[in-house]
């Protein structure tokens, strides 16, 4: 008993002796390689004390993984971050304040980085992430199409009106009525398009649900109509159907999308194909952006090398790289003001400036979450509230009710669940503590006794 308390103290008390320092992240396949070989350059250029290795997970899951690493008290020490999650890292103490990294380190400025993205990872006065790479979401259109209909493409004055008429005359069926191209799809903006119509998801405090408001049943029910009523996309429910490879096959006409996806559409369709433009709008203007930001976590034990670390990723030299993948847009002025971006080569043809103007009307994509709440949890919530009203179970409007209600019954959950706390001042380090100091004291009385029984 004695030994197995010791090793179990000695554990659960002990630093991090991992030889690495790891850096997390999530991604595609393309994604991942592009931060391997930043890694790569870093451990080569740099030797650092302790090499960074690379941890990766499934977009899907990262958020929750994380804080499955968080409460077994092993969070890699940097670490790639949404801005929509940051709230709930900071809330439960898990993400390290940066702001003292900054006062000590002249080398370091935060002007240099685009203004729009800043402020996402400051909270309470205090910074806690450096933004990293963004995109926002636009509309990707088919030249070649738009011309055979001799339709003007698609700029900053277009309204979803607009969209839809285009929709319609873009939409194509072959002789048996089978639908053969698709209009547009407009899917992946859905909340954006409740805030487009003057509704919201969460409250300005992000602690309540609200989106059961007739603005963002009004914004549900166009997008069930594009599919339902006008015909110009698919439903949500349909299976197997791939919107990315639609549009790089010719058989949808427009799509919304991040930057992520532009180097692929290209290599994929006609050269000078395809192009960009803002999001159509509703009642406001209001684009769409992620914002990804590099964090130092509050558990890391080589704070001072994660931070070099960090820099390294936001730096010049680190941010070309970024760039010359094509896959996200670098967060530094420098850079994204440069033809570097501006006229990327691998879209060469594209407005890629789009992309910048977007920023300073968007709102975060997909939503706001705050501390209570994942990003699974709202996305499985707006799914089911879609599948609702498609298979005629609810109204666009109760069927938003109905999620409300779930999701501010998840919140009031979340709010009384206890925080993590460290082992070392915990109730099991002292009962481990106080093991160790009874139970020799126990073992010496007990020799003590039988010792005087013998005599």
């Amino acid at each position: 008993m004695f030994v197995l308390t010791l090793a179990l103290f000695y554990y659960l008390a002990s630093d991090d002796t991992s030889q690495y320092l790891v850096f997390s992240t999530w991604g595609t396949p393309t994604e991942v390689q592009s931060f391997q070989r930043l890694i790569d350059h870093y451990n080569a250029t740099r030797q650092p004390k302790h090499r960074v290795k690379l941890s990766f997970a499934d977009h899907n899951s990262y958020t929750e993984r994380l804080l499955v690493q968080a409460a077994a008290g092993s969070m890699p020490d940097v670490i790639h971050l949404d801005q929509k999650d940051l709230p709930l890292f900071v809330h439960r103490g898990l993400s390290e304040d940066l702001s003292p990294f900054f006062s000590r380190d002249t080398s370091f400025h935060m002007g240099a980085f685009l203004p729009e993205l800043v402020p996402a990872g400051r909270l309470g006065g205090r910074t806690y992430g450096v933004p990293h790479n963004f995109s926002t979401l636009v509309l990707y259109y088919n030249k070649d199409q738009f011309d055979a209909e001799g339709l003007s493409y698609p700029d900053s004055t277009w309204t979803w009106d607009v969209f839809l008429d285009a929709a319609h005359r873009l939409t194509k069926t072959d002789a048996a009525g089978n639908i053969v191209r698709y209009g547009g799809a407009i899917h992946i903006i859905l909340y954006t398009l409740i805030y487009q119509y003057g509704g919201r998801v969460l409250n300005g405090r992000l602690d309540s649900c609200i989106v059961a408001s007739p603005e963002a049943a009004e914004a549900l029910q166009f997008d069930t109509d594009l599919s339902e009523k006008y015909k110009v996309c698919w439903n949500i429910l349909a299976q197997n159907l791939q919107w990315d490879d639609l549009f790089a096959g010719g058989r949808l006409s427009m799509i919304t999308n991040g930057r992520w996806a532009a180097a692929w559409y290209m290599r994929s369709m006609p050269s000078g194909a395809i192009d960009v433009a803002p999001l159509p709008h509703g009642k406001f203007r209001k684009g769409a952006a992620v914002n990804h930001m590099m964090t130092i976590s509050a558990q890391s034990a080589k704070k001072e090398e994660a931070w070099e670390f960090l820099k390294f990723l936001v730096s010049e030299e680190g941010q070309r790289m970024v760039n010359a993948d094509g896959a996200n847009i670098p967060a530094l002025r420098s850079i994204v003001y440069s033809d570097e971006f501006l006229r990327h080569h691998s879209t060469p043809t594209m407005h890629n400036e789009v992309f910048i103007n977007e920023l300073t009307h968007s709102v975060g994509w997909p939503f706001d979450q705050g501390a209570y709440l994942t990003q699974h949890t709202l996305q499985s919530q707006m799914d089911l509230a879609m599948r609702r009203v498609l298979l005629g179970e609810a109204t666009a409007i109760q069927s938003l009710k109905i999620m409300q209600d779930n999701v501010n019954s998840i919140i009031a959950i979340q709010r009384r669940v206890s925080e993590p706390k460290p082992f070392v001042g915990s109730l099991l380090f002292y009962l481990c503590g106080g093991s160790l100091i009874v139970t020799p004291i126990a073992l010496w009385a007990n020799r003590r006794r039988k010792h005087s029984r013998g005599n």
